[in-house]
Order: structure tokens, then sequence, then C-alpha cells
């Protein structure tokens, strides 16, 4: 075969795809190839049908079949994107674990005795009114069911626990415990059971004292009964005597009381309602922990607006301190107070209850006693046994969406993190929240909480806002912002951004009670207090020089560790890429008979299909590079004789160009 033969035959063979018809043939070929021995066995069948009505039905079978697959493959994948978790619950045992941290406060948050510094807006809405009962140093008390009055020593006539029974009288009755039991009567009325539910020390509508000409209590015996008639229209009257509004939707004037002496205490500065409130030194007769005797050293304080002065152990807010562990379980190892509450110093119309409110919670987290707390009365040991529970979260974009901040993040959303350096908490940043609301809408502060525009949590507002201006919310018009602000906060309009924490630590626990101090050990206490301190004789010796009894003062309250097992809750990721790969995987294996090798071979013919494809581009582009003049084309040659081509038939333009001789031959 001569040269240029061979040369014609190459480029004939190269530009074979140069027709349309050509490239489908080829397409075709190769999908057919694969289709013959397809692992999807509905193509197979389609392909081998032997009539048209079968490859209709094996053809509609089949693409049926992937859209299950892939209506199931979805879900699968939504699935994995929702982002699921299992918690796992583990018990270990610790050989030492830190103890918690034990906030105390006097349900009474100011003393009677300190009203004059209080601020005249406080001593005219609590100071005392003169009665004949009180000029002859008898107080009279509502009994139970609003019959009787008792009559008690002037000394405690203030108090919430009027009707307590003399010395005489024995160890009153304990309150209803957790268990549903009750301790025996002696005729005393049983205190509240401590409780971890939130709210106020006692519920509305209880009597208030008698004595007071600005709350005179209506006379209900003697009332006609055409009269009785037309008042239980607009009131009704509890078994106190005290009138409750009937009017759905109006506030209880108890309600209403507490409301304006709050909004009077949270206005007073801080070193004042400090100055008025109960003291650590005189609410703690003794402390030990492990063994070993506390002081208010261990103790860190705080001004709450309910409850006045609180005294935190154990707190974690002062670095300089060493966190209290405790490495065996038992009441002599844990904490044990012992407190005078000073009831001669409540206020009758103010503090329904007498004792303290009580709470526990990890280290370094703001306490707040009016939402968590729990109270114990007196005349009783409280013994609280604890279980500590870890709980851990995933983070975003697991569902909890929890995140751990640090210090400085945590002063950016909340304010009491600036004001007592203490770690992040959902509950002190919705309060937080609260606060930026009425700050931003009312020009002015709720001062149940901290709202000075230096703190990092309100800076974004001093552009709009003069901090020099910013006075504690007291006129009537920001009194109805600050009302619609809580209204929203309630129906969780506002937008407070607070996630909650990925690592979470709460004491569980539960609490008993018993009759302290015991008739035998009574003596004992008062030998003991009457050595400590002057201002101890007055829990012995009451203002009349009679002897207080300790059901009106006296309490203990034991914190301890039932036992050092550690209770741990997790969240893990039950759903992760095997398992979405696995569910694909058996979707697809299901419904079309596919498998990852299968796939494979699904991605070489698309491999070739495109390889195919980029040659077919390459050869359109050299084409139209190439220059027209040397574009020849060359009949095929027959081999069935052989001959001699005469050059001299040929073109001197034609020899040239290809390099011919005169003459030669082809074999």
């Amino acid at each position: 075969m001569s040269s240029l033969e061979a040369r014609g035959l190459e480029d004939q063979d190269f530009f074979k795809m140069d027709g349309k018809d050509d490239r489908q043939d080829t397409v075709e070929s190769m999908a057919l190839a694969w289709a013959s021995n397809s692992p999807v066995n509905g193509v197979q069948n389609i392909i081998r049908s032997s009539s048209r009505i079968r490859a209709i039905f094996w053809t509609l079978l089949l693409f049926g079949c992937l859209g299950i697959m892939i209506e199931q493959c979805a879900e699968v994948i939504g699935k994995y994107y929702s982002y699921p978790v299992d918690t796992k619950l583990s018990f270990t045992h610790e050989k030492k674990v830190k103890f918690p941290a034990v906030t105390i406060c006097n349900v009474n948050p100011i003393k009677k005795s300190m009203l004059a510094r209080a601020g005249t807006d406080i001593k005219a809405l609590l100071g005392p009114a003169p009665s004949e009962n009180e000029d002859a140093g008898i107080v009279g008390t509502s009994a139970p069911g609003g019959s009787a009055t008792a009559q008690v020593p002037a000394p405690s006539a203030g108090t919430a626990s009027s009707a307590t029974p003399t010395p005489s009288a024995g160890a009153p009755s304990g309150p209803s415990v957790a268990s549903g039991t009750t301790a025996p009567s002696t005729g005393a009325p049983a205190g509240p059971a401590p409780s971890a539910a939130p709210g106020t020390t006692a519920p509305p509508g209880s009597p208030p004292p008698m004595g007071r000409k600005k709350r005179a209590v209506t006379d209900t015996t003697s009332t006609t009964a055409a009269s009785a008639t037309a008042a239980s229209n607009t009131t009704n009257s509890t078994s106190s005597g005290s009138p409750r509004s009937k009017v759905p939707g109006q506030k209880n004037a108890r309600f209403q009381f507490r409301e304006q002496f709050g909004h009077l205490w949270a206005n007073l500065d801080p070193e004042t309602r400090i100055d008025v409130g109960h003291d650590l030194d005189t609410m703690i007769i003794s402390c030990t922990y492990n063994g070993q005797v506390c002081s208010a050293d261990n103790f860190t304080s705080f001004n709450n607006h309910v409850f006045g002065n609180c005294f935190t152990f154990n707190s974690g807010w002062d670095s300089t301190q060493t966190i209290a562990t405790s490495s065996q379980p038992g009441p002599l190892y844990g904490l044990s107070i012992e407190m005078y509450i000073e009831q001669d110093e409540y206020i009758g119309d103010l503090t329904e209850s007498a004792g303290v409110r009580v709470q526990i919670h990890p280290q370094n987290i703001m306490s707040f006693p009016e939402d968590q707390g729990f109270n114990i009365p007196p005349a009783f040991l409280t013994s609280i046994a604890l279980k500590r529970l870890e709980i851990t979260r995933q983070p975003h974009p697991y569902p909890s969406k929890c995140v751990n901040f640090t210090r400085e993040q945590a002063k950016e959303r909340s304010v009491f993190s600036s004001v007592y350096n203490v770690d992040y908490s959902v509950t002190s940043c919705l309060k937080s929240c609260y606060q930026y609301y009425v700050i931003k809408d009312c020009k002015c502060g709720d001062p149940s909480y901290p709202f000075e525009l230096k703190y990092e949590a309100f800076q974004n507002l001093s552009g709009s806002i003069n901090a020099t201006n910013l006075k504690p919310c007291s006129n009537e018009t920001q009194e109805e912002c600050v009302e619609d602000i809580k209204l929203q906060f309630s129906r969780d309009e506002l937008s407070c951004d607070c996630p909650l924490s990925c690592t979470d630590i709460e004491y569980k626990g539960g609490s008993s009670f018993a009759n302290w101090p015991s008739q035998q050990y009574e003596q004992s206490l008062y030998q003991t207090l009457g050595a400590e301190g002057t201002h101890l004789n007055n829990i012995i010796f009451g203002g009349g020089g009679k002897a207080a009894a300790p059901s009106e003062n006296l309490l203990k309250l034991e914190v301890y560790f039932d036992e050092l097992n550690l209770q741990k809750v997790s969240e893990f990721e039950s759903y992760d890429v095997f398992s979405l790969l696995a569910d694909l995987g058996g979707q697809v294996g299901l419904w079309v008979g596919l498998s990852v090798i299968a796939l494979f071979e699904v991605v070489e013919l698309l491999f070739d299909v495109l390889k195919l494809a980029f040659y077919k581009c390459v050869a359109i582009s050299k084409s139209k590079k190439r220059p027209h003049s040397r574009q020849i084309k060359v009949n095929p040659v027959r081999r069935a004789s052989k001959h001699i081509i005469n050059t001299s038939t040929l073109s001197d333009d034609l020899k040239k160009p290809l390099g011919y001789d005169n003459t030669y031959s082809t074999n």
C-alpha cells in the first residue's frame, strides 16, 4: 500500500465520528453492551423482552421502584440532617465529689427595728399602727377558722407563726413531708414542707395581723343576711376573714401589696437594703462542715430583691476560696447549720411564714432563691440527702443547640456575670434579656435587677439611651410599660437568645424532718447559747423577760450526700454517617438491586460516554484548525490488480506538497 493510500485511510478512520449517525451508533452500542450485562435486573428484562408489552411492563416497574427508592433515600437523608440523639444514663462511683453551693435567706427581708432607715415610703407602708391590744402588751391573732383569737406575748406579735404553743406545750407538730406522712400533732400548725417549686413564701389570702387600722378585717358575724348577699357579689370571706376579690382578672389585694413593697424595696440603694436586713453573724448560731467549724468567711453574701440579705456557702465566686469536696456520705460529713431567725423582727403583713429560704446549686452560678428555692420551718431539723447529676448535651447543630460560654462571653448575655463574676446560666440570661427590653422600650430599669449601661449585656443600648438619665421605673407610664414587657416575656414574645449549656450540674435529693431541739437537748442548747455571746441571749429570753419557744426562732439544716454515686445523663449521636450509608445501601439494594460495585459500573459507563464526547470535541477542534489547501479527499484504491500510476497526469501543484516522484508503483 502506498503512503498516500495509507494516509487517506488513517484520516478516514480518525474522522469516522464526523457524522452524527456514527456518534449515535457508538453511544448506543456502549449503552446496549452495558444494559445486556446490567446488575439492575429490570434493565436486562427490558432489553431481552420478546414483546413490546413486556418491555413496557418492565420499564414501568423499573421507574416505579426508582421512585420509591428516591423517596426512601430522601427520608433517610432527612433523618441524618435532623441530627437525632440518644440519651445514656450511667452511674459511677467517685472517691471525692464537689460539694454544692448552699444559699440561705431569711424569709423576712427587712427588720422591724430598721424601718426608720428604710425610707418614709416603706415606713408608711409597713409601719405599725397603734391599737388597744398593742397598748396593753397583747396582740390578737386570728386562730384557724377565723373564729377564735389567741393571746400571745407582744414580742412575737409580728410573727407569721402567731399560734405557736408555749414551751410547756411541748414540741410543735411537724410539716407534711414529701412522702405524705405527718409528724404527731401537738396543737401547733404544721410548717410548710420544703419543696423545689418556685414561688413566694406563702400563698395569697393568708390572715393579716390584727391591730392595723389601714387593713381592718370585716366582721362577717355581724352582717345581716341581705348585706351579706350583696357583699358576696364583690368579696369572698376566707377562713381568716380576709376579703378576696372574685372579679375575674382583677389582682388580689395581697398580691398588689407585695408588688408595692417589692417596688419600693428594689428602689432602695444596695447599701441600705443590706443594712436593714438580717445579718449573718446573728442568723447563724453554729456551722460545721465535715466535722470542722465554718464561719462567716466561708459564706458569700448578696442582696436579693425578694428576701433581702442572702448568704451562700461554698459559692465558688471568690477564686481565692477552696471549693469544698466530700469524700464520705452521711450527715456527719456534710454541712450542718443551726440558725436563729429573729421572729420578733418580722413584719406581719410582709412575711406570712417564718423560716429560711434555701437553694442548693452548683458553684459559680447565680442564685435565684425566689424561683428555685424551698422553705424550711423553725423548730425542725431539716435533712437534705443529695445526689449529684451531670448532664452533657450535644452542641449545634443537634436539637439542644447548647453552647459552652466562657466567662467573658457570658457577660455579653448575662448582667449577673458582670456584677458577681459568675458563669452563664439560662435563668440569668433570661432575666437579663427581660431587663434589656425594659431599658430599651421603657427608657428606665426594673430595680429588681441591675440595669446600669456600663455592663456588657446593655452596652449596645448606650447609643440610644443616655446613661445619666437612666433611672428606676417609677411613674405610671413606665410601670405600664414594664407590665407590658412582663406580659410579652411570659408569652415568649421577646427575642431572647439564651441557649442551654452543654454541661450542667444538678443536685437531686429528698428531705426529711424531725422536731428540734428535743426536750432533753433544749436545756443543753440554751446553756451553750448563753455562753456564746450577748445577742444569743435573746434566743433564751425574749424582750419581756420570758423564755422564747424554740419553735419561734430556732431551726437546723443538714445537707449531705447520701452516697457518692454520680449520675450522668449524656447525649450522643444516634445516627452517624455509617448508619446513613447502611440505610441508603439497603434502600438501593431492595428496590433496584444495586450494590456499591454495580454503582461503579454505572460510573464506568458514564466515564466512557464522557470520554467519547471529549474525543469528538477534540476531533472537531482539530478539523477546524487544519488549513483548507491541505484538506484533500483520496478515494479508496482497489487492490484487484497491480498497475503503474503515471504521475504526469497529476498537476505540479499537487505533487509539490506531497513530495511525489514522477512515477511510483504500489504493491
